[in-house]
């Protein structure tokens, strides 16, 4: 059913990056999915940045949209209800408010919801929607496949998100905690980079995704076997969907590098002096720190019980400013390198008694 059904992202603003724009767009296709509706892109008429071009939406979007809320009635689906329904998986969430506002039995509404609140968890299930969305947008796939002639793909990849353009200028290691959308230290990243290259004896690559120019990030690929991606147009869903796909992401404090982790199975490294720590012993980003923890974050004893068990792992990885990578996270690179001599399904071999401990070490 869709009829006179519509999900519609709303508002984010005339500035708005594209890890912005996506949040709310994926919780108002999952909302979509849900009631049955037709789910409308965001009104990307209205962003300078003109992602519009990307997703084939016309300029003139914003004006249908307040067409459409003006014709039908409006349901705003806010933080408040989001919490107000039990928080955590944003479907379960939906579904209780749609109840309540009887949505499963109108015929016609706007549902409108808007705001990166939730974090990537309440939106998981929409992950491979968001993926799609960005592979079939306008310039993404050729633009991967050039990337990709300039890798080489018997070395493992590492994406460095490096974010400096419209961000502030770098900070002492202090004054990172808590913040977001500030500029990291090149030399951090240079160090990170170092780190990996020795542990590696060599045999990797550094896949530099970046707002800045070439000179300002000379320093960091001198004697290092880099590829870039600066030079190609129209690059902001081929870079996320990049960085997505490479053996380990270094991370910028951005929500464009959030997406990058979030649509990707592979390890990944944050700043260390930007996390919280606790007293009870792990460090996070944010839904654990005063003014921020809801009924939707993670009980301390859930988190308590998941680092004890000898089966915990986590992707991520915290680097200090001394940029020196654990092993742990070089030991993950290996893992999820797709290496053709050892895959049976791309031509490839592998040991004839080779058992699943093994594998799994």
């Amino acid at each position: 059913m869709t009829g006179l059904r519509f999900c519609l992202p709303d508002g984010v603003g005339r500035g708005a990056g594209l890890g912005n724009e996506l949040v709310p767009w994926a919780r108002a296709f999952l909302a979509s999915q849900l009631l049955g509706a037709r789910c409308l892109s965001p009104a990307f008429g209205l962003n300078q940045r003109r992602y519009g071009r990307h997703f084939g939406t016309p300029s003139y979007d914003w004006i249908q949209h307040r067409l459409l809320k003006a014709a039908l009635p409006v349901v705003e689906f806010k933080e408040a209800d989001y919490l107000q329904h039990g928080g955590g998986d944003v479907v379960s969430a939906l579904q209780s408010f749609a109840k309540e506002n009887n949505l499963f039995d109108r015929k016609a509404f706007v549902l409108s919801t808007s705001g990166m609140w939730g974090g990537m968890r309440h939106i998981e299930a929409a992950r491979d929607f968001v993926a799609s969305k960005l592979y079939l947008s306008r310039f993404a796939a050729a633009n991967l496949l050039q990337i990709s002639q300039r890798l080489d793909p018997n070395k493992p990849t590492i994406g460095i998100h490096v974010r400096l353009g419209d961000f502030g200028a770098a900070l002492e290691p202090h004054e990172y905690k808590g913040r977001f959308n500030v500029s990291l230290p090149l030399d951090w990243y240079r160090r990170v980079a170092s780190s990996i290259y020795e542990q590696l004896e060599g045999n990797v690559q550094f896949l530099i995704v970046s707002d800045a120019s070439p000179e300002r990030l000379k320093d960091l690929c001198l004697g290092l076997p880099c590829v870039l991606s600066g030079d190609i147009t129209d690059s902001d869903c081929s870079d996320m969907l990049a960085l997505a796909g490479a053996d380990l992401l270094v991370c910028s404090i951005s929500s464009f590098s959030v997406w990058a982790a979030f649509l990707s199975n592979a390890p990944y490294i944050w700043y260390g002096p930007n996390l919280h720590k606790h007293d009870e012993g792990f460090s996070s980003i944010w839904g654990h720190e005063p003014g921020q923890q809801t009924k939707s974050s993670p009980t301390l004893q859930a988190i308590e019980t998941a680092l004890q068990s000898k089966y915990f792992h986590s992707r991520a990885c915290s680097v200090d400013p001394d940029g020196v990578v654990p092993l742990s996270a070089i030991h993950q690179i290996g893992r999820s390198l797709r290496r053709t001599e050892f895959d049976l399904i791309r031509y490839g071999v592998i040991k004839s008694d080779q058992s699943i401990s093994e594998i799994a070490e």
